[in-house]
């Protein structure tokens, strides 16, 4: 531009171009999602739910808590009514002898209420929802119910929760 006999200032340069923000941090200072989840792996967890159906064509749910630096199971349950109180007590029993989570993703449905998140506020866990319409945000999570479903529950006829229960269990 120089050459062109055009004086160009600096902050109409960074206007027009974009520079290249590979491994730099983001403009705003705050931490994208990936890097929270690359840093906090070890100390979260994620839970979800599966919907699956017996053979008399019933709806049975299993609740799944899974903790992201191992992709480990931590607790799982199953029922055919989830409510407010029967997450919270999953939580609960998730959570024994001071063994938690620092933060908890979950989803937006209705299943988690007031006494889920009173919960999970006693036990010191921050609860995280994820964004609506994002599976990415939890992805680890959503790609293990799909493992279950596809590999496990898709092959199977389910009689009753207790055989549910063993299934998921084994």
């Amino acid at each position: 531009m120089l050459k062109l006999g055009f004086r160009v200032n600096k902050e109409t340069v960074k206007k027009y171009m974009r520079p290249a923000r590979h491994g730099l941090p983001p403009r705003n200072g705050r931490q994208t999602w990936a890097t929270f989840l690359a840093n906090h792996a070890g100390e979260t967890w994620a839970c979800d739910f599966v919907q699956t159906y017996d053979l008399l064509f019933r709806t049975i749910f299993v609740y799944f808590i899974v903790e992201l630096g191992s992709r480990r199971i931590v607790h799982y349950g199953v029922t055919r009514s989830p409510s407010n109180v029967w997450v919270a007590q999953q939580v609960r029993e998730a959570t024994p002898y001071e063994e938690r989570p620092r933060f908890l993703l979950r989803d937006n449905d209705k299943k988690y209420g007031q006494r889920f998140t009173r919960v999970a506020h006693d036990r010191q866990i921050e609860v995280l929802r994820t964004s609506v319409r994002a599976p990415r945000a939890n992805a680890i999570m959503e790609r293990f119910i799909w493992s279950v479903r596809r590999e496990c529950l898709d092959h199977m006829l389910i009689l009753s929760e207790r055989h549910l229960y063993r299934v998921v269990g084994a």
